[in-house]
């Protein structure tokens, strides 16, 4: 006996499924060139060049949306096979480390600038109405909070310096 006479419904579906993914990627080419020369027409770089704006926005939808669609022909093409639900727990988790990596890179500078704000509140290191020099800043402390603090200098400009940097510093209080 052959082995697709016991098998007729796998090698179907393994056949279905890779003629889904081949479809997905030539789908997705065309709609990526239609995109990109839709969004030409109306010379939308152009006018975001004309306001300043410098963005290869037309390269960067028709890339999206052929991406998307691949993926979107993937994961059908793996339905046929049964492997979209293992597929699909991929995506999220690849989704979650993202999403965790940019928490993670946008409070990069936010938790050691309030763990410094904690010790040099906890010390008093820093008070309203100091008058200090840190490094080569010289002036009075009009604020403080847990992430900076604002020094208004002899010139009458504000410094904001991040709590960090002024932890890592040498800090000298001036009499009044």
């Amino acid at each position: 006996m052959a082995l697709v006479s016991y098998y007729p419904d796998v090698f179907t579906n393994i056949v279905a499924g890779i003629l889904v993914i081949g479809f997905g990627i030539l789908v997705g080419n065309i709609f990526s060139v239609i995109a990109k020369k839709v969004l030409q027409s109306f010379e939308i770089e152009r006018i975001l060049q004309e306001i300043g704006v410098r963005f290869p926005l037309e390269s960067f939808v028709s890339s999206l949306l052929k991406y998307a669609i691949y993926i979107g022909g993937l994961i059908l093409g793996l339905a046929f096979l049964g492997l979209e639900k293992i597929l699909l727990y991929i995506v999220l988790f690849i989704i979650l480390g993202l999403l965790i990596t940019f928490i993670l890179l946008s409070l990069k500078d936010f938790i050691p600038n309030f763990f410094a704000g904690l010790i040099i509140y906890m010390k008093s290191k820093l008070r309203t109405g100091d008058i200090v020099e840190i490094d080569t800043i010289e002036g009075k402390v009009i604020h403080t909070d847990m992430l900076e603090a604002k020094i208004r200098t002899t010139d009458g400009d504000v410094v904001v310096m991040p709590n960090i940097l002024i932890l890592r510093s040498t800090i000298i209080k001036k009499k009044k």
